[in-house]
């Protein structure tokens, strides 16, 4: 239980008959349509928040990484990675990391704090279940104001400027945020 009688569990495919719909119909079509099959190629485990009878929401998790070919190479951002890493770039060529592939909070509960609650919550479980290891947290967000802006609320930062006009921006969470603090 993570939250006011909200559960977590994997999604299965009894879970998928109850209704779900957030304000993105592309993550609604993931959730109903896509979501267990790419848990059962293992490409994404999708989790789903329960309250009673209700999807509250859902997430997919899936493997990632952070590559220096990610980045501008000459921009402030690889500087200060580098620099807050205390890494040398020639040893590694890539960082793991854990992408949130979807992240959809039904309509009903909407602007009530969850979204964060579900960030918070992969933040930890990175910190005290990490298994294999795993530094960042990664996403491609919707390239919108208001989903950009809640993501920085949660103290995610943009990966590259390459992406500024693109449908998605990449960004980034280091879990040594929490770990240092």
């Amino acid at each position: 239980m993570i939250d006011d009688g909200i559960c977590i569990e994997r999604l299965s495919g009894d879970v998928l008959k109850r209704a779900f719909s957030c304000e993105n119909n592309d993550l609604t079509d993931f959730f109903h349509n896509d979501a267990l099959p790419h848990q059962e190629k293992l490409l994404a485990v999708t989790n789903v928040l329960i309250k009673g009878d209700d999807i509250v929401a859902f997430y997919s998790v899936l493997n990632d990484k952070i590559s220096i070919n990610d980045v501008d190479n000459k921009s402030t951002i690889w500087k200060k990675l580098i620099r807050n890493w205390g890494l040398k770039p020639k040893r590694y060529k890539s960082y793991p990391a854990v992408k949130i592939g979807r992240l959809g909070v039904d309509i009903k509960y909407k602007r009530k704090g969850i979204g964060t609650t579900i960030l918070d919550y992969i933040k930890i479980t990175f910190i005290t279940n990490n298994r294999t290891g795993c530094k960042f947290i990664t996403l491609d967000a919707y390239n919108k104001e208001e989903v950009l802006n809640f993501y920085k609320k949660n103290e995610f930062e943009f990966l590259t400027t390459k992406d500024v006009n693109a449908p998605t921006r990449l960004m980034y969470f280091d879990l040594m945020k929490i770990v240092d603090n």
